[in-house]
C-alpha cells in the first residue's frame, strides 16, 4: 500500500506561499484549516510485508497449517465418507468447515493465499506447543493463551473466547434449565483442578456437593451412571461430549463469564519470533471487523445448540 509523508518545511513553505500568491495554479497542496500551506512529499510505494509474495513461509507461495490428529468437531468437520487417501482419521481440516478450519482459510485469504495454496500437516499438540523448529507456519488446535506458553511460542490475538458450559442428558430434568440459578438443585461434576470445577463452586454454588474426577472421561461415565446430572467443561469440549461420547446428550447451555474473571481465548500458534505473527494478527483484526469471524463462530458453535444461560 502506498503511503504519503507530509513534511512542513518551515521557511521554505512560507517563501513559496509569499511568491506564488493565492490564485497561482502551481500552489502546493495540503492546505490546513487556517490556510497555511505545507509541501507534500509523496514517498515511493512501500513493499507490503504482509502480502503473500513477501511472507517468509516454509514453502514459498504456500501457507502450511498444522492441526492435531484426530481433528475433533466442532473445530473440524467430518466428511462421510472420508476422502480417499486422507491422512486424517476424523475431522478433515482441508474441507474448510468447522471453527478452526474455517478460521484458518479466512486468515489465509486475508494474507493473500488462495485455498489451493494452503497445505495441512499433522502436528501433535504436545509437540507444537514446545519450543523448537516447526513443521507448519500457523497452527490451530484449541491452543489456549497463557503467559507461560507464550514464552515458548508466539500466540496470536484470540479467535474464540472460551466460555464454560454444562452438558447433560436430554432425558434428565436439567435439560430444561434456562438460568444459572436453575442449576443449583442438581449434582454437578467436573475434572479436578480445572476452572470448570472452580466455576461450579464459586458461581453456581449448587445445593449438592459437586464431584470431581481425574478426567472428563470419568465424568462422562458418572453422568451415564446417574451419579451426577451435569458436567461443567469448556464449551467446545461439551460439544465433543454431546456428539461423540454420549447417547442422548444435550448441551444445557453456555455459562456467562464470572465477574472479574479473565476471558480465556484460543490463539493461533506460530514459531517463537515468527515474522508472520503481526501479519496473522492483522488478518484476524480484519475478519473480526468485517464480521467474517463472527459468522464462523455462529455457524460452527452458536447455532449448533448451545443456548446461553442467564
Amino acid at each position: 500500500m502506498a503511503r504519503t509523508r507530509t513534511i512542513t518545511l518551515g521557511f521554505v513553505a512560507l517563501f513559496v506561499v509569499a511568491c506564488a500568491g493565492g490564485g497561482a495554479s502551481g500552489a502546493p497542496t495540503g492546505a490546513t484549516p487556517t490556510g497555511t500551506q505545507a509541501a507534500v512529499v509523496t514517498a515511493e510505494p512501500t513493499e507490503d510485508a504482509c502480502a503473500a509474495a513477501n511472507l517468509d513461509t516454509l514453502t514459498a507461495g504456500q501457507l502450511t497449517v498444522g492441526a492435531d490428529e484426530p481433528a475433533y468437531p466442532p473445530f473440524y468437520s467430518i466428511d462421510d465418507p472420508a476422502p480417499s487417501g486422507s491422512i486424517w482419521s476424523l475431522g478433515q481440516p482441508p474441507n474448510g468447515k468447522g471453527l478452526e478450519s474455517s478460521t484458518a482459510y479466512a486468515v489465509s485469504k486475508q494474507l493473500g493465499f488462495s485455498d489451493d495454496q494452503v497445505t495441512w500437516v499433522i502436528a501433535p499438540f504436545n509437540t507444537a506447543i514446545q519450543p523448537g523448529p516447526k513443521t507448519f507456519d500457523i497452527y490451530l488446535t484449541q491452543v489456549s493463551y497463557s503467559p507461560q506458553r507464550a514464552e515458548a511460542v508466539d500466540l496470536s490475538d484470540g479467535y474464540f473466547d472460551l466460555n464454560q458450559a454444562v452438558v447433560g442428558l436430554a432425558s434428565n430434568a436439567i435439560a430444561k434449565v434456562t438460568t444459572v440459578a436453575g442449576l443449583k438443585p442438581f449434582r454437578l461434576g467436573a475434572q479436578v483442578g480445572t476452572t470448570s470445577y472452580q466455576y461450579i463452586v464459586d458461581q453456581i454454588k449448587p445445593d449438592q456437593e459437586p464431584r470431581v474426577y481425574d478426567s472428563n472421561d470419568a465424568a462422562i461415565e458418572a453422568l451415564k451412571g446417574g451419579q451426577i446430572q451435569g458436567i461443567v467443561a469448556d464449551l467446545p469440549t461439551t460439544f465433543y461430549m454431546r456428539d461423540a461420547q454420549l447417547d442422548g446428550g444435550q448441551i444445557v447451555g453456555s455459562l456467562p463469564t464470572a465477574p472479574g474473571a479473565t476471558v480465556e481465548h484460543y490463539s493461533i500458534l506460530l514459531d517463537k519470533g515468527s515474522k508472520l505473527t503481526p501479519c496473522v494478527n492483522a488478518a484476524l483484526a480484519a475478519i473480526k471487523a468485517d464480521g467474517t469471524l463472527a459468522a464462523i463462530v455462529n455457524d460452527s458453535i452458536t447455532s449448533q445448540g448451545a443456548p446461553e444461560l442467564k
